[in-house]
C-alpha cells in the first residue's frame, strides 16, 4: 500500500489538507466543508508550516533536511503567485513583509525579508547556525545565538545596528 498520510492545517475560514501519498493539497471552507481548490505539489516529503495573510497562503515545503521551497498560493484560486527555492525553518509576516530563515544547499542560514506580493527579496542577512532566539519589533530584529552573541538588525534595511 502507498503512503496515505495526510497533514491538516486549520486556517480560520479554510482547512488545508495535504495528502503526502498523492502530493495533493486540498483547500476547503471550514464551515461548509465545500472544496475551494485542489493543487498538486510535487517533490516534497511534507509541509513544514503554513501562514497566511488576506490574499495568500505561504507554505514551507520540505523535501529533506536542507532542500525544499517556499510557496505563495492565492487563497481563492490555488494558483502559485511565486516561490523561493530552499528550506524555510521560520516564517512570519511582520509589518506587512514576510521574514524567513532559510538554508541553502551549502547549509548556510539567512534571514530574508521578502515582499508578500511578488516574493522579491528586499534584503538578506547571514545568520550563524547556532541561532536560538529571535524577536521582532518595529525598530529592530534581535537575533540571539547559543554562543551568547547577539545582533540587532534594522528591519527596513537589514543592516546590523552598531550600538
Amino acid at each position: 500500500m502507498g503512503n496515505d498520510h495526510s497533514q491538516i492545517f486549520e486556517m480560520g475560514t479554510f482547512t488545508l489538507s495535504y495528502d503526502e501519498g498523492k502530493s495533493i493539497l486540498l483547500c476547503r471552507e471550514t464551515s461548509t466543508h465545500k472544496n475551494i481548490w485542489v493543487k498538486k505539489i510535487a517533490d516534497i516529503a511534507s509541509i513544514e508550516n503554513i501562514i497566511e495573510d488576506a490574499d495568500h497562503f505561504y507554505i514551507a515545503c520540505e523535501h529533506d533536511d536542507i532542500k525544499g521551497y517556499f510557496l505563495a498560493i492565492d487563497k481563492t484560486t490555488g494558483s502559485t503567485a511565486w516561490f523561493i527555492p530552499g528550506k524555510a525553518y521560520f516564517q512570519i509576516i511582520f509589518g506587512g513583509y514576510l521574514f524567513l530563515i532559510f538554508t541553502d544547499e551549502e547549509r548556510r542560514f539567512f534571514l530574508i525579508k521578502a515582499d508578500t506580493v511578488t516574493g522579491a527579496k528586499i534584503w538578506h542577512h547571514r545568520v550563524d547556525d547556532d541561532l536560538c532566539e529571535y524577536s521582532f519589533r518595529s525598530d529592530r530584529i534581535l537575533l540571539t545565538y547559543g554562543s551568547g552573541k547577539t545582533e540587532s538588525i534594522i528591519p527596513s534595511t537589514g543592516a546590523v545596528r552598531r550600538e
